[in-house]
């Protein structure tokens, strides 16, 4: 373990890790935003699914 401390790791400026924040922060909210969609759409499939067979059916 005493050989990795001799290495060094590139870390961005402040800046630039705050701009990397930033976007990965609008990121998230895009897949949240895309979730809530998802799901909306798994519902109206299984309620046009529903009307489908109840139409065919009834």
């Amino acid at each position: 373990m005493g050989n990795i401390s001799k290495f060094l790791i590139p870390i961005p400026p402040l800046a630039e890790q705050h701009r990397i924040v930033a976007k990965v922060d609008e990121l998230m909210a895009i897949c949240d935003q895309l979730k809530v969609k998802l799901q909306q759409s798994q519902e109206t499939q299984i309620q046009l699914t529903d009307a489908l067979i109840d139409r065919a059916l009834g």
